[in-house]
This record gives structure tokens, sequence and C-alpha cells, in this order.
């Protein structure tokens, strides 16, 4: 068997390490919607109080993802890992021993940092080790990820709050995050030729600004595309369950399974438009978002006409609409914003559009939640309005490698 042979089939294994490390982050960032019955009693919280936990993790997500982008564009992919995985299990142990509120939100400050570090550490890993053939399809696995966390929260974490407490169920996630960083020490490698593929990379990425970045019209077209997709997407994560039980009186146990199916759907989609994109639109990553945003507005605009006259069966279709949608953009938008820069910038590129699109994982559970102390469904228009809005821009940007220039 020849090197590159080799090396392509160890690329897999680089992609089995990256998707563990994100379903554990996932589970970590995805928990406080999960536990959100259980931690609105514990701390007496309101609807909007409980949104700044998630808007908390990822403004500081957000603050994170350009020097994480830099640091992993200089520096190696490995430590980069290792670093994120630790802190984020360092940060849920120590929380699960605290019973304030205020002290709560200091500790989901360090879980943002660790949550806005992987996405651009992934990205450099999976540019460094697939081609352009197989890269929207390896993103997509990636960020299956994201949802398979988010199912795992949504019934594990659920299940054991219940029979013990939310404080076991958030140190058993950081447990996990510990196990993974010790996996990503023995297992994670470089490319045969990565070093030289990062020297490169840094060699590029020390000319490049980020103003010069900033000024690429279609870079920034696409990250508010993704914001408009985030703000369904943390509101989602965040209020859906509480909406299941708050507004159409099911059960935890099963509005957890309802935003289980929804996140699953959502990791299989991230794989699907990948496939998608990669195969039947022979690499072309537009056409996919264009439909992505579609059912995006279609699945949330019916939730707002539909109030709580729609029975419990016909909502599974919703479901999964929201799943192929808001949780299932993340792949193929990633890999359209690497290839319109250019992939030596990946790290870089990553964190900017973390950095602009997660304005939107910021402001939608406190818009959300403030809409919906008044009325749910006036907070289910507001995601429709924005999903509306990225269709419209997904008609504005021309999709090709251009560089950093506009």
């Amino acid at each position: 068997m020849t090197e590159d042979n080799n090396q392509n089939q160890y690329a897999w294994v680089i992609l089995g390490i990256l998707f563990a490390a994100q379903v554990v982050l996932a589970l970590s960032a995805y928990a406080w919607g999960a536990l959100a019955p259980f931690m609105k009693e514990a701390f007496s919280l309101d609807n909007m109080k409980f949104g700044s936990i998630t808007s908390t993790l990822y403004l500081f997500s957000v603050i994170c993802s350009i020097p994480a982008g830099i640091s992993v564009d200089r520096w190696s992919v490995k430590v980069n890992l290792l670093v994120c995985m630790m802190l984020m299990g360092t940060a849920m142990i120590t929380a699960s021993f605290v019973s304030n509120y205020i002290y709560l939100l200091i500790l989901v400050v360090f879980m943002g940092a660790s949550y806005g570090m992987i996405n651009p550490i992934a990205s450099k890993g999976l540019t460094i080790w697939f081609d352009a053939k197989n890269r929207a399809t390896a993103f997509g696995i990636r960020q299956m990820g994201v949802t398979a966390g988010g199912a795992i929260a949504s019934i594990l974490l659920i299940y054991l709050a219940g029979v013990r407490t939310w404080n076991f169920a958030v140190f058993a996630a950081g447990i996990c995050s510990f196990l993974t960083g010790i996996l990503v020490y023995l297992f994670y490698k470089e490319t045969p030729d990565g070093k030289n593929k990062i020297t490169h990379a840094k060699n590029t990425s020390e000319k490049i600004t980020l103003l010069d970045l900033v000024k690429n019209r279609n870079l920034l077209l696409t990250c508010l595309i993704m914001t408009m997709l985030c703000i369904g997407q943390s509101s989602i994560v965040t209020f859906f369950i509480l909406y299941l039980k708050e507004d159409l009186g099911l059960t935890p146990a099963l509005a957890g399974s309802f935003f289980a199916i929804a996140m699953i759907c959502g990791g299989f989609a991230r794989i699907l438009w990948g496939i998608v994109s990669d195969r039947l639109f022979a690499g072309k990553r537009l056409p996919v978002m264009k439909i992505i945003c579609g059912l995006a507005m279609v699945s949330t605009f019916t939730i707002f006409l539909s109030g709580q006259n729609l029975p419990v069966l016909f909502f599974i279709p919703i479901v999964v609409f929201l799943g192929f949608s808001y949780l299932g953009f993340q792949g193929v938008a990633g890999v359209l914003i690497v290839e319109l820069c250019g992939i030596e910038l990946a790290g870089r590129v990553a964190g900017l559009a973390i950095t602009i699109a997660w304005i939107g994982m910021v402001l939608g559970p406190i818009i959300f939640g403030a809409i919906a102390k008044i009325n749910y469904q006036l907070a289910w228009l507001f995601i429709t309005i924005t999903s509306f809005l990225s269709v419209l821009l997904c008609y504005t940007i021309k999709e090709k490698v251009i560089g950093v220039k506009p």
C-alpha cells in the first residue's frame, strides 16, 4: 500500500476524531436547552434570563473565533484541539457544583470560548486532509456531530437529570470532554506533507489582513445568510423544548424526543447536503443554500400559522423540515466560505465567518425569549422573517473562488 493510500485512509480517522470532538462540544453547548425545564426551576429564571445563558455562550464563541482561526493557521491543529476539549471539560465539571446564576454565567463564558474554537480548528484540519472532491461531504459529516450532540443531550441529559439531578448530567458532559481530549492527544496527527501545507498557509495568512477579508463582498453576504439562519438555530435549540412543553402541553420527555428527531434530521442533512453539493451540483454550494433557506422559511411559517391547533402527529414533518434547514446548513455553508477565499486561509476565514454569523446565535435567544414572553407565535413569525431575508440574500451572491478581493 502506497504512502498516499495510507494518508487517504487516515483522513477518515482524522474525520472521526473531529466528529467525536464536535459531538462532545455540542453535547455541552446544547445541554442548556435540553435541561431548560430543570434549570429554570433550579435557578428561578424567566425565559429572557434563561435565554441569556445561550446568548452568553455564543457571544464568547464569537469573540474567540478569530483568535482561534489565527492560532490554528499558524500552529498545530492538535494542540489547539486539545486545549479546546480540556477547557470545555473543566468549565462543565465546575458548573455542575454551582448554585448561583451569576457564577454559572461566568463559567458559560469559558464554555463559549471553547465552543468558538472548534469550527476554525476543524475547518483547518479537514481542509488539510480532504481535497475539493470530498470536502463538502467531510464537512457535512463533521457538522453532523453538532446535531448528534444535541440529540444525545435532549435524550441522555434529560434522562440523567430526571433520575439524578441536573448537576450530575452536566458533570457527565464534562467528563466526556476530558476523555475526548485524551483521544485527540493519542490519535490526531498532521498529514505527511501537512507541515509544508501549514507553513504555506502561515506565510499566506501573514500577507492577508482581516480588512482584506472583510472587503470580500461575497464572503460578507454569505456570512449574513448564516447570521439569519443562526438566529433561528439558536432560538430553536434554546426554546423548542420549552415551547412544546409550555405552549403545546407536551411532557419534557416527549418534547425532548421531538427535539431529538430534529437534531437527527439535521445531522443527516449535513451529510446529505454535502453529497448533493459535491455530486449532484458538481461542487456548487449556492444552489443547495437556496433550498435550505427555502425549507427554513416554510417550516417556521407553518408553525406560526398553525399555532396550538396542529395535532402532535402532524408536527413531525415540521420537525423534520426544521432539522434539514436550521440544523443542517452548516456543512455546505462552511465549505462555501472557505472556497470563496482560498483553502490556505481556512482557519482565519472560518473564524471571521463565525464572528459575523454567530452574532445571530447571540441575538436569537434574547430576542426570541423576549417576544415569547408575549406570545410564542409572534416569536415564530420573527424567525420566519429572518429566514425570508436569507432567501433573498442567496440571490445576491456570485459563487466562484475569487481570492480575497471583491
